[in-house]
């Protein structure tokens, strides 16, 4: 092996949950779509609760909302995805998201330090490129990827999309994420994983991940560790 080369060469991280502290526009999007919905149309769709709400982050849009809104007739799906969408737009721009402690800084280490950096998200394509410009995040990413832009319902087609585009082996790329389908995806596409706990994973959601960190600042460090441990593992 090459010892001017990484043995981790790309980190793709998923981004509400991970990233993007979501909490605060999610819930707030949610509660004024479906009242929104329920004034529009006369309907009396009970309001989930935050706990719901934020349980089902995670999944591509259409999923999301058939989840968290069980009782929504299916004829006014995409019209509550695109209230949804409509809500957490004004609220990002209003300032109530945030990125979780230590992004910034850690991205930054990683870039520094010779990483690719990519994005593999079941968000819409409006939602993902929004957050990604009002937190100024573009400049660190190689790639970025969501569902709805690329119109699949499986994450592991993003991560190997992304792959596939950087000319990346699964062996030397690590997918980060907060849910039990980040885990599953990685493994899906041949990658290494990495739980974070600080997003809105529940329970034993990172059972099978190589790896589980606490805090974002957590992230470069572990990098740059496995790295010299697979080094000595395969020079």
């Amino acid at each position: 092996m090459d010892k001017n080369t990484h043995a981790l060469d790309l980190v793709i991280l998923d981004l509400d949950g991970t990233i993007y502290s979501s909490t605060a526009t999610t819930v707030g999007a949610v509660e004024m779509a479906v009242r929104d919905i329920n004034d529009r149309h006369d309907l009396q769709i009970p309001r989930p609760t935050p706990e719901q709400i934020m349980g089902g982050v995670g999944n591509t849009r259409e999923h999301y909302v058939t989840t968290v809104l069980p009782t929504l007739p299916e004829k006014h799906i995409a019209e509550m995805s695109d209230l949804i969408w409509h809500w957490e737009h004004e609220l990002i721009a209003g300032g109530k998201g945030s990125l979780f402690p230590g992004v910034l800084e850690g991205l930054a280490r990683l870039r520094a330090g010779g990483y690719l950096l990519g994005i593999a998200t079941n968000a819409g394509t409006g939602y993902m490129h929004f957050v990604l410009d009002t937190f100024d995040l573009r400049s660190y990413f190689s790639e970025t990827w969501c569902a709805g832009e690329r119109g699949t319902l499986n994450k592991a087609d993003l991560i190997l999309g992304i792959l596939t585009t950087l000319d990346v082996w699964p062996k030397r790329a690590v997918m980060v994420g907060d849910r039990s389908s980040d885990i599953a995806a990685a493994k899906s596409a041949g990658t290494w994983s990495i739980g974070c706990d600080w997003g809105f994973a529940a329970g034993n959601e990172f059972d099978g991940a190589d790896h589980v960190i606490h805090y974002f600042a957590e992230l470069a460090p572990l990098v740059e560790s496995w790295e010299k441990q697979l080094r000595g593992e395969t020079e």
